[in-house]
């Protein structure tokens, strides 16, 4: 179910319905994907307690739909929430997914702000914010009394992410990652069989110059990540949080 958004332009609706139909047809051919990964959910969770993580994007609300098939109203996901530039829309995700789920929710601040008001070069500001994003994390770890996780990583995603996959399928002795061998239209596909809200950003197409495989839902003006035209794009779709991002 794509959440509708006043920064969508009539084109861009017109693709996503094509997509949407696409998405139709193609969800019969991932049954045995769904299968492999409920599995990798399941031997991970025999081996002790661990923690679901969420960015509301299309990949861990997927994977946190999965776990909740397995574990009901007993899942515990948190999501690190970035201050001042989230996405307003990951939370309209947020509150339509837990109207639906009865699930266990927290969330941990990560707060940029005074990294925005420093004169910092590029490399300065990457590192003061990874230190606070990583601060995070060990807070969601202190909470969730584990740092075993489980999150919606995909091989295709990025060399990096291929990798791990290769080397370790599924799981690690930390980790799951349930999607590791899913393609993003096996993911648009399980959403909008099982009607799981998707974040407006995937449907802000620029009328078909962008790819939804490509689009994120990350803070807005986020120095990592920048290629494959990210930055244009939010320019395109977001220049007014990047005007408040630059103030």
């Amino acid at each position: 179910m794509l959440i509708k958004s006043p920064r969508h332009t009539e084109k861009d609706l017109e693709l996503w319905k094509i997509y949407e139909e696409a998405d139709f047809l193609h969800y019969p051919k991932i049954t045995n994907k769904i299968l492999q990964s409920i599995k990798a959910i399941e031997d991970f969770l025999s081996c002790g307690p661990c923690y679901f993580s969420t960015s509301w994007g299309k990949d861990s609300v997927t994977a946190i739909h999965l776990a909740h098939n397995i574990l009901g109203n007993d899942l515990k996901v948190w999501n690190i929430r970035v201050l001042p530039n989230r996405n307003e829309y990951c939370d309209t995700v947020r509150d339509l997914f837990l109207s639906k789920f009865n699930i266990k929710y927290y969330e941990v601040v990560a707060d940029y702000t005074p990294v925005f008001k420093a004169r910092l070069t590029l490399s300065e500001y990457n590192k003061e914010t990874d230190k606070i994003w990583y601060n995070a994390i060990e807070e969601i770890c202190r909470q969730a009394g584990t740092k075993r996780h489980c999150l919606g990583i995909r091989a295709d995603e990025s060399n990096v992410r291929l990798l791990r996959c290769l080397r370790w399928k599924h799981n690690t002795v930390n980790s799951c990652a349930p999607l590791a061998w899913w393609k993003a239209q096996d993911v648009f596909a399980y959403l909008n069989r099982h009607n799981l809200p998707i974040h407006p950003n995937y449907a802000m197409l620029g009328g078909g110059r962008w790819d939804r495989h490509r689009i994120r839902v990350a803070e807005i003006g986020d120095s990592h990540g920048r290629g494959i035209g990210r930055h244009e794009w939010e320019k395109e779709y977001y220049p007014d949080v990047l005007r408040k991002c630059l103030k």
